[in-house]
């Protein structure tokens, strides 16, 4: 009876260790697999990061070379504007000066005029316009060229008229204006170039 006893007590001391053993390794092995599941997750987690960090990297240099284009983009066109107002106020202001001073000239005026009536076919029923401005200069010498060598012609002098002339077929109801305004836009397109020229050189 005490031999089966003690049998019984090893058999169950000899369980209860195998049991012992069998939950240590059980553990033991959960707890490994935990460490590398948790070091698969750290190792994930710092490639997404650092992946993460690249691209902002990136983005930010993709944002300054957009930034630096734009503002080298913009620089350049504000130098070419800016040239352009230049040129645009030099040209304006020489060529404004330079006509109106042309047709406050007696002698350019009389030229002028006379070069168009030259050309113009049919003298008769003309009105020769003038500015009621220069009215003393022009009257005398000048008017008597002009009726020399269009005996029919009209000359008027008005004030709303600034520079130059206008000449007008009164049968018709036309005219054809020389003013200074006219002038001007004539003279601009040729003076822009040349001013450009002359003020901002490019290398060819």
């Amino acid at each position: 009876m005490s031999n089966s006893i003690n049998n019984l007590e090893k058999l169950t001391d000899q369980i209860y260790q195998e049991g012992i053993e069998k939950a240590e390794k059980q553990s033991q092995k959960m707890l490994q697999e935990a460490e590398a599941e948790k070091a698969v997750i750290l190792n994930n987690a710092k490639a997404e990061a650092e992946s993460i960090l690249e691209e902002a990297q990136r983005e930010a240099k993709r944002l300054q070379h957009s930034v630096e284009s734009e503002l080298n983009l913009k620089a350049k066109q504000f130098i070419s504007d800016l040239k352009a107002k230049i040129e645009g106020l030099l040209s304006q202001k020489i060529i404004e000066t330079t006509t109106k001073e042309a047709l406050a000239d007696v002698d350019f005026m009389q030229s002028a005029i006379t070069d168009v009536l030259k050309h113009w076919k049919e003298t008769n029923d003309l009105e020769l316009i003038l500015p009621k401005g220069l009215e003393d200069k022009l009257n005398g010498a000048f008017v008597r060229r002009i009726k020399e060598l269009t005996p029919n012609m009209t000359i008027t002098f008005e004030s709303t008229l600034n520079g130059g002339f206008r000449i007008a077929k009164k049968a018709d109801n036309y005219q054809i204006s020389f003013s200074d305004d006219d002038f001007i836009e004539i003279f601009k397109s040729y003076l822009s170039e040349q001013t450009n020229k002359v003020l901002f050189k490019t290398s060819q």
